[in-house]
């Protein structure tokens, strides 16, 4: 899927921080190359899943719906990067800081007049006004860095807003795996129903048979339960009375030519329960990676929003950040707030 593909692009971003010097000069080379890793790692971003046995129940709605709420968190996702991108060029142009923040102005005008075009003024999470107010404080921004912090609201509004949309795609994850369930459970319903039915028939037919080779040598009450357990093998022992070595060899052919039978049919069922455990296990495999991947993407969202901030502080942050070891700190209580 698109969304949980892209999260393995997006952790690499945490990696965004800059550098910074007690004067509040920015050095935004890091930032800058890890941009660029971001573009190279872009094909990555739209890999699925790989389905191997569960092709067949991906047409479920649930699973739609959820691939309908990936493609806005996919094209947001891709605007934080190519923002990024534009912060880096706008620093690097030989410009005046008032002339850098009258071009950050422009880019981000843009990208909500955009936004209103394409009818998703939801995703703003601004009103109008107030997005005019905080474009014209970046404008007055005495230094590109006092422009970057008069963006944080737009910049939070956005991740906030990603945030929210992945609380809606992890939403569906338990009624997609109930939907995986019942699609695994329905096609494999008889087959499962014959298993359990031909081992309850194999463990019958053993203690028949042992119940039998009891009477062989001579204990009558075993032969007894015998007939009245197994009635089809009356044919050869009308009753316990009327018992002779021939009929008991007749009985005990018959008795085994039916274990026989029924191993053989289990053993063609085999290949069938191995299909459903297949299946299974890939639900399992899908589960464990949807979960991981989102766990890194609030992450990356969380600190990517949290190095914005710096950005515009100035606040000197490693180049360099522990995403695996962030992401598993907070496997237990995920963050969901944009700025601590």
């Amino acid at each position: 899927m698109k969304l949980l593909s892209l999260v393995v692009l997006f952790s690499v971003m945490l990696t965004s921080c800059s550098v910074f010097q007690g004067s509040r000069k920015m050095d935004m080379s890091p930032f800058a190359e890890n941009t660029r890793t971001l573009f190279a790692e872009a094909i990555k971003i739209e890999r699925p899943f790989q389905y191997k046995n569960l092709q067949t129940y991906t047409t479920m709605p649930e699973l739609q719906k959820a691939r309908m709420i990936a493609v806005p968190i996919l094209k947001s996702l891709k605007g934080i990067i190519y923002y990024s991108n534009q912060l880096v060029a706008i620093n690097n142009a030989r410009l005046s800081e008032k002339d850098k923040n009258r071009m950050l102005v422009s880019y981000l005008n843009e990208q909500i007049e955009k936004t209103l075009a394409e009818k998703r003024s939801d995703s703003l999470r601004v009103d109008i006004s107030t997005a005019k107010t905080i474009l014209e404080n970046i404008k007055n921004a005495k230094t590109y860095l006092d422009g970057l912090t008069a963006a944080e609201p737009i910049v939070n509004s956005v991740v906030t807003e990603v945030l929210e949309r992945i609380d809606e795609f992890q939403n569906l994850i338990p009624l997609i795996i109930a939907g995986f369930d019942k699609g695994i459970e329905d096609d494999y319903k008889a087959v499962r129903e014959n298993y359990k039915r031909l081992h309850k028939l194999q463990e019958e037919l053993m203690l028949s048979v042992t119940r039998l080779y009891n009477a062989r040598i001579g204990d009558q009450s075993e032969l007894k339960k015998l007939l009245e357990e197994n009635a089809s093998l009356r044919y050869f022992i009308p009753s316990a009375d009327k018992a002779n070595h021939d009929n008991l060899v007749q009985a005990e052919k018959f008795l085994l030519g039916q274990v026989k039978e029924v191993e053989l049919l289990l053993q063609q069922l085999d290949d069938l329960k191995v299909e459903y455990i297949v299946k299974q296990d890939e639900v399992v495999a899908w589960r464990n990676e949807i979960d991981s991947k989102i766990l890194v993407a609030r992450t990356s969202l969380t600190i990517w929003a949290r190095a914005h901030k710096n950005l515009g502080a100035g606040i000197p942050v490693p180049p360099m950040i522990d995403v695996a070891g962030i992401a598993g700190n907070l496997a237990g209580n995920v963050v969901k707030t944009v700025v601590p």
